[in-house]
């Protein structure tokens, strides 16, 4: 059954509840008032002219027996807006107006959903959140048939969900560091897939590190990400795709490389654009220390010479359970977006006695840091031997400094800037330094807990 508003004005202010039922708005009006939440058990049809202001919370589910139960559809020169809440089970279908303004849309389900449309509108979301419980395909939420985006100061929250672009895109406007959100437990991370020619693209504009989340479900289930770091304040776009198959497949075959390329990845590349910008910029590409061979250096696909050649000067960094290849000052070439992981010969293998002696560095960084005056973990600090031009900033969630020093042996005791105690929460590092002529970069996060 349908239930049907006919050229009606629908004021919600208190809870209002329509059972196994689609909500189909005819030319109507609804307004949700902020505290106001409009629930259907089905799902919704706003059409025909009908306007909707939502600045509560309209959910639905798909606890019905109906074709459309658990969707969201506007269609049919319909506008929808406000910035309120929008929960839906089953798929998103815009075919008309959604002004997101500070909204927030949320795919709960336990089964895959779709953001798509019948008329190739393409939704631009304020912010947009991943929730559920399903796993393998179920976990996805799938772009089809339109591309997608996030706004200026919009986030994208993945949480431990897949964001599937297929062969479209989703972009992140917000150039903020923290504008996509994701789980970084360990096999269970939030990541975005892609296949060929779809992308994830997001805008930066400081000199930070920038994660790209991409990852695949298709085969054998990976997250591997890529960082751009660029150093500077210029306004930048780089769009990363994750190709979760051998590169010979998109006819970049890796017996094809220069000599000093021994051994490549044969699992899974990379491609990475930059769309807008010009200034070199770092670029990281991630590898599971767990499950995956140790790679040395990054391989760059050269159109003219039809192969594989190495970035050179990289260095490897760790990050959680994963380690990532970085290429410092790349200035991404238009020839190509292809990257794979490579080893190469190694010149410190020489057994001439007049090559100066190689002497490795260490580094140990704790994860936790718990001020409780009990002398365990009271101060963040690392361990270091061999490195200089040593520097450590320390981000909240927000990416905001709250410590820096170049002093290696500088203690962080949970205090911000203006020396006030930091609350309990997740902490991101950033540890610049160099090694014999190498730069070195590294990045996690430290848990603060002050009551443990």
């Amino acid at each position: 059954m349908k239930l049907k508003l006919l050229i009606l004005y629908l004021l919600i202010s208190t809870p209002i509840c329509f059972y196994a039922q689609v909500l189909y708005s005819d030319g109507a009006v609804i307004h949700v008032n902020n505290g106001g939440l409009l629930y259907v058990n089905g799902g919704a049809v706003v059409s025909n002219s009908s306007t909707t202001n939502n600045e509560g919370v309209i959910e639905l589910t798909k606890n019905s027996s109906m074709a459309q139960a658990g969707n969201f559809v506007i269609n049919s020169n319909a506008a929808v807006s406000g910035s309120g809440l929008y929960r839906v089970e089953q798929d998103w279908i815009n075919d008309a107006v959604f002004n997101a303004d500070n909204s927030e849309v949320e795919l709960f389900g336990d089964t895959e959903q779709a953001i798509t449309s019948n008329n190739g509108t393409n939704t631009a979301f304020y912010n947009l959140t991943l929730t559920g419980s399903g796993i393998g395909v179920d976990s996805r939420k799938s772009l089809v048939n339109v591309n997608s985006s996030t706004l200026q100061n919009g986030v994208l929250k993945l949480n431990d969900r897949e964001l599937s672009t297929g062969v479209n895109i989703f972009e992140v406007v917000n150039p903020h560091p923290l504008a996509i959100l994701f789980d970084d437990s360990y096999e269970a991370e939030g990541f975005v897939s892609s296949l060929p020619q779809g992308f994830l693209v997001r805008s930066i504009d400081r000199d930070t590190v920038y994660i790209f989340p991409v990852g695949s479900s298709d085969g054998d289930r990976r997250f591997r990400p890529v960082i751009i770091n660029t150093y500077s304040n210029e306004s930048q776009s780089y769009a990363v795709r994750m190709n979760n198959f051998i590169s010979d497949n998109e006819g970049f075959p890796i017996t094809q490389h220069e000599p000093e390329i021994v051994q490549l990845n044969d699992e899974y590349y990379h491609s990475v654009r930059r769309l807008e910008g010009s200034t070199d910029a770092g670029l990281g590409l991630f590898y599971d220390t767990l499950v995956d061979i140790g790679w040395m250096s990054i391989g760059h696909w050269n159109d003219a010479e039809q192969q594989w050649k190495d970035v050179t000067q990289t260095n490897t960094n760790s990050f959680g359970d994963y380690n990532y290849v970085l290429k410092n000052a790349w200035d991404f070439p238009i020839d190509s977006d292809e990257y794979i992981l490579i080893n190469v010969n190694d010149p410190s293998d020489s057994e001439n006695p007049l090559d100066p002696p190689i002497v490795p560095y260490t580094l140990s960084i704790p994860n936790v840091l718990t001020p409780n005056g009990d002398n365990v973990n009271d101060g963040f600090y690392v361990t270091s031997t061999g490195l200089t031009d040593f520097n450590i900033q320390i981000l909240n969630r927000w990416g905001n400094l709250v410590f820096e020093s170049d002093d290696v042996n500088e203690v962080w005791d949970g205090t911000n800037l203006n020396l006030k105690e930091c609350t309990d929460g997740v902490y991101f590092y950033i540890i610049r330094a160099s090694y014999n002529t190498e730069k070195i970069e590294k990045h996690g996060h430290i848990t603060l807990v002050r009551n443990k």
